[in-house]
């Protein structure tokens, strides 16, 4: 179907008529009753078709629309430029294309925007026709082509669903499913107009410009009166100044002159406009239904006509005359010639110009009296000044201009108001700046000033849009009329319920009826944003109120329309600040600091809250950290410093978030997550309020100051912490972070060596800087060979866990650094409390991770069995625990038998029988401790005295070996056996048990034999040592009957069960208490065995059995095994 040629033949067809009589008009003015000859010698190229002669009406209806079209382009100097602007011929000339394309189209269609644009074309065309109904009769057609109905987008509630395409770029930051009560989304329920949904609005649409409507330019919005009124919601301010000015224009009273001052964006211009196009006839209620009260409060039936000047200050200029084609003779200069110029052309008396000729010539205000003369003549009048203030800088203090002084500008302005009051109906209404970015300096204060005092104060008749009408203000421009009120009512009823429901979690306010009723009136967009933009953001003087409002809530409304939001509401939460054109809108008015901070810490895929998301599935499926963040970014961006109270309520925070079946906790989790991890993130005291800054938290402070951390001062407060480390049995020495080996003694004790933390270690790796460390400590003590090598043990650094320990002690460094600049950083109270618990903390943190750090333990050992040159690590991980680093060694290599403070005779002896006497008779204390000390092969005794303890012991028993102060003349002196020592020398000889024994027997065979006392008891004298002939010690019994008795304890067997968790002790107690007694009898035959049971109903795991069948062989077990 040609649809939309359809509509453009259409608009012909009602253009034509009225073109042509028009025309007749015109002609017949300038050329009387030869008007038709002259057409015809005009049209000589085309007047084959057209009648010599006939009655008037037959005449114009010979006209064809081609050829009405013609004789205004050709006729055009002669005739129609003494009334019309050379933009109709312009407009003339695009619609001659216009029927000549859609005369050979064929079969195929217009496209939308072309037929669209010729339409508005015939709308702007008609208006000078003087035919208010017809040029109605095209704007209902345009509203048609261009929504779908006459009646314009107020009767369309659905539009054109967003393509996938689109919807795919915000995917990840708005709500794809219902949540909670599965409400219905609000694209469902009520939807925006066409040119929001589809993003094809532009800002500068939502910025009136009284000057290019009276040009016919601008958008189409403000151009048709329909169309304006439809999206325009009459405020209480605009009511009074429609009623006002339409009872003037009437003569039924209203004030002359009405000054309108406000902020910035808040409405001064829309509201003018609306008086532009009421007064300009053309428009009638029943077309502005929200206009019937406004008529009713002014006392009228219908609208007033009026001649209408808008003299907008920006759109003027002063260093340039200009000779309008409509007023043929006349030149303009100023700003009154203007004004004139204007209302003689809309009245169509153009003569009357000639009343301000001299004095626009002059650049002379013409005087009150002929400005009452030119509005009584041409009345009633109309006159709408905005941006004065603009036009007066541009003239203030500059000579020789066209437009004249700047003080005949001033003095015009106060003949003008004069001039209204003194005239019958006429009125002007002028818009005064309020705010310094529409002021400017010196000079617009000073044009301010004396405009303001001219115009006098009647500021109780303008009001500001206020934020209870903002928010229909919004509506009426963004959305279409609601499609589903049931629905609607359903979505407020639930979030009005939750309120009541959960009212400590809410404001107070909330959980009333007229919140309800707010929600009704603000859907589809919550209360919570109308409240924040209204009473923050309006603050800002670049907002511009009502036009900011408008400006982000259409990239807002667009943004979500096209990513398909699934949330019930428009929520601060559901504020996009991820997309381009939404941020643009916001922080456009705030200074440049703010966009990094968006990145980073609000929203976007490479911010904070984004990651917070993705990490947690609680906060990712409903999009809960960046809700968060949006909602205190939008309530708190626009406040300063110096605010005593700052930021949002926790309550008002969740207003904003959270929508009915939603889970509170899961925002309240996520606004404390967000608090501990981001930098510009404020909170007060009682740590109920939070707020951006653009000025970081001391927690950036310090992270800031942290990345300025030298390593070498971090190494510094780790290896002071270190050396805070203490001695601890069984070690003679603690040696922290020791800068080569030569700062570790090399002496006869047990030492620990605390390595530094470049010399660390990382699980099973083969090699690590801790390994080259210690292998250089253990072999060389500076430039000497190591003797003493078995007396170190070593603690590492994990090479993972370091990096932790690093970044917290530099988070430490910082913290301490800020409380040192507390007064340079001017710190207030509540500040320096939080600095002393970061502090605090931090520094808990660092003992806790050198603890964590300091993890690996070891010891070198040789392993007699396989190779003696090659020295090996056993490396124990002694990480956790509160105790100290030297506390948690100690323990480990007291219980690994790594370092022994307790050795046993028996043990003693296995070493000397093993390793150390094989090829002699006696081995010097001395060099035993020598070999103890040097040989990692041989066990680590923590001391001496340990080793002086295991002799006395052994002495004490006739089992283990005896002891000499020399050997000399081929016998031991001072031979000691099976007796209590109390002073062992290190230049004493251990002797072999067998040789002492040898000695003694041969030592007492040669000393004479005492008789026995018959009263002795038959009690043998001792040997030399206490030992007895025979070997055996103490007393020998014979029986009273002189005869051999049978011997009695001929076996002894035990069996006990072992503590597993204390296995040394259980064994050590036995020996010592038990088999060592039994071992002393003489002839014993004593066999150990030790059985092992292990029951693993699970079964044991693979990587076990392999270990311990491996350590069964190394050990020389060969009895062992698993079975099921």
């Amino acid at each position: 179907m040609q649809e939309n040629y359809e509509l453009v033949q259409k608009g012909f067809r009602i253009l034509h008529p009225l073109m042509a009589a028009y025309i007749g008009k015109e002609m017949n003015r300038v050329y009387h009753n030869g008007w038709w000859q002259q057409a015809l010698m005009t049209l000589s190229d085309q007047s084959k078709d057209l009648p010599d002669n006939g009655d008037y009406a037959e005449l114009i209806d010979s006209l064809d629309i081609a050829n009405c079209i013609r004789l205004i382009d050709r006729e055009w100097g002669n005739v129609f430029r003494t009334k019309l602007s050379i933009d109709y011929r312009t407009w003339a000339k695009e619609l001659m294309g216009v029927r000549n394309n859609t005369a050979h189209i064929g079969q195929q269609d217009l496209s939308s925007s072309y037929a669209e644009r010729a339409i508005d074309t015939m709308v702007l065309l008609s208006e000078a026709f003087e035919d208010p109904e017809g040029t109605e009769e095209l704007r209902a057609l345009y509203r048609t082509a261009r929504y779908g109905s006459a009646d314009g987008s107020t009767a369309v509630t659905e539009n054109a669903t967003p393509t996938q395409s689109k919807a795919v770029k915000t995917s990840e930051g708005v709500l794809h499913r219902a949540v909670g009560q599965n409400l219905p989304s609000w694209r469902t329920v009520m939807q925006p107009h066409p040119d929001v949904a589809e993003g094809r609005y532009r800002a500068a649409e939502f910025a009136a410009d009284l000057a290019q409507v009276s040009r016919g330019e601008g958008a189409y919005e403000y151009r048709d009166p329909v169309e304006f009124f439809s999206r325009t919601y009459v405020t209480e301010g605009m009511a009074g100044l429609l009623v006002e000015s339409l009872q003037r224009i009437a003569g039924k009273g209203g004030e002359p002159v009405i000054q309108l001052k406000t902020a910035f964006g808040g409405g001064k211009t829309h509201s003018m406009l609306a008086l532009y196009h009421i007064v300009r006839g053309g428009i009638s209620v029943e077309k502005v239904p929200n206009l019937k009260n406004v008529l009713d409060r002014a006392g009228l039936d219908a609208f007033p006509k009026a001649n209408v000047a808008v003299l907008v200050g920006t759109a003027l200029d002063p260093t340039r005359k200009k000779n309008p084609s409509n007023l043929p003779g006349y030149t303009v200069s100023t700003i009154w010639g203007e004004m004139a110029y204007q209302l003689v052309t809309s009245a169509g008396k153009p003569d009357l110009y000639e009343i301000i000729r001299d004095a626009d010539r002059k650049g002379v205000s013409p005087g009150s009296e002929n400005l009452k003369t030119l509005m009584n003549a041409c009345g009633p009048c109309l006159i709408l000044m905005d941006e004065l203030v603009a036009y007066a800088k541009k003239i203030y203090g500059v000579d020789g201009l066209p437009a004249g002084s700047y003080d005949n500008f001033i003095t015009f302005i106060q003949e003008l108001t004069e001039a209204a009051r003194a005239s019958e109906n006429s009125i002007v209404v002028a818009s005064i700046p309020e705010s310094d970015i529409e002021i400017g300096g010196e000079a617009g204060k000073t044009a301010l000033e004396t405009i303001e005092h001219t115009f006098g104060r009647m500021e109780s008749i303008w009001k500001p849009v206020a934020a209870n009408e903002g928010f229909e203000v919004v509506r009426r421009r963004l959305f279409l009329d609601c499609k589903n009120p049931e629905a609607r009512e359903e979505v407020c009823t639930a979030f009005s319920q939750m309120y009541q429901e959960n009212s400590a979690d809410f404001p107070l306010e909330a959980k009333e009826v007229s919140f309800r009723d707010r929600l009704v009136a603000c859907y589809p967009i919550h209360p919570e944003v109308f409240d924040r933009l209204y009473e923050d953001w309006a603050t800002l003087e670049r907002f511009q109120r009502t036009r900011g409002v408008l400006r982000l809530m259409a990239a807002v409304i667009h943004e979500l329309w096209m990513a398909n939001d699934a949330s019930a509401m428009i929520m601060p939460g559901s504020i996009p600040l991820d997309m381009p054109n939404v941020r643009d809108e916001l922080v456009r008015h705030l200074p440049d600091t703010w966009n990094s901070i968006i990145d980073r810490e609000v929203d976007g895929k490479n911010s904070i809250p984004y990651q917070k998301d993705r990490q947690n599935i609680r906060y990712g499926s409903k999009v809960a950290a960046r809700r968060v963040a949006r909602t205190i970014m939008l309530g708190s961006a626009p406040t300063v410093r110096d605010q005593s109270v700052r930021g949002l309520e926790a309550s008002r925070i969740r207003l904003g978030i959270v929508q009915p079946g939603e889970n509170i906790s899961d925002f309240n989790d996520a606004l404390n997550t967000l608090h501990g991890s981001l930098s510009y993130l404020y909170n007060n005291a009682s740590g109920n309020r939070y707020w951006y800054d653009t000025r970081p938290t001391l927690r950036k402070t310090a992270e800031d100051r942290a990345s300025q951390v030298s390593p070498a001062d971090v190494d510094n407060e780790i290896e002071t912490r270190l050396k805070k480390l203490r001695k601890e049995n069984p070690f003679a020495g603690v040696h922290i972070c020791p800068a080569s080996s030569l700062d570790v003694p090399d002496e006869q004790a047990v030492r620990l060596v605390v390595l530094r933390t470049a010399d660390t270690y990382r699980r099973k790796s083969e090699k690590s800087k801790a390994l080259e460390a210690v292998s250089d400590i253990l072999s060389n003590r500076g430039p000497s060979p190591r003797i003493y090598k078995n007396m170190l043990a070593f603690v590492a650094p994990d090479y993972d866990a370091l990096v932790s320990l690093q970044t917290e002690v530099k988070r430490f460094i910082a913290w301490k650094s800020i409380m040192s600049d507390k007064d340079d950083l001017n710190l207030d109270g509540n500040q320096i409390r939080e600095t002393q618990q970061n502090l605090d903390r931090s520094n808990q943190t660092v003992e806790l991770r050198i603890k964590e750090t300091y993890c690996w333990l070891l010891v070198p050992y040789i392993d007699q069995f396989e190779d003696m040159k090659t020295i090996q690590w056993e490396i124990s991980n002694i990480g956790g625990g509160d105790e100290s680093i030297v506390t948690k060694s100690a323990k480990k290599m007291v219980q690994g038998e790594q370092v022994i403070t307790n050795w046993a005779p028996a043990l003693l002896q296995m070493s000397l029988d093993d390793l150390l006497w094989k090829d002699s008779n006696d081995i010097a204390v001395k060099k035993l401790w020598e070999y103890l000390s040097t040989y990692c092969y041989l066990p680590r005794l923590a001391n001496y005295s340990v080793l002086e303890d295991a002799i006395a012991r052994g002495l004490a028993s006739d089992e283990y070996f005896a002891l000499a102060a020399a050997y000399s003349n081929n016998r031991y002196v001072d031979l000691k056996y099976n007796q209590t020592v109390f002073s062992i020398s290190q230049s004493d000889l251990l002797v072999k048990t067998n040789v002492a024994l040898k000695q003694i027997v041969a030592e007492k065979k040669e000393e004479p034999v005492t008789p026995i006392n018959p009263n002795s008891g038959g009690v043998q004298p001792e040997g030399p040592s206490g030992v007895s002939p025979s070997g055996g010690t103490g007393t020998q019994t014979t029986p009273s009957g002189g005869g051999a008795t049978k011997a009695t304890n001929t076996h002894f067997f035990m069996s006990a069960k072992l503590d597993t968790t204390r296995v040394n002790r259980d064994v050590n107690n036995y020996v010592q208490e038990i088999i060592q007694h039994l071992m002393a009898v003489d002839g014993s035959d004593v066999e150990l065995i030790l059985e092992v049971s292990v029951k693993a109903p699970d079964g044991i795991p693979s990587n076990v059995v392999r270990t311990v069948s491996e350590n069964c062989r190394t050990l020389k077990i060969t009895n062992f095994g698993f079975d099921e």
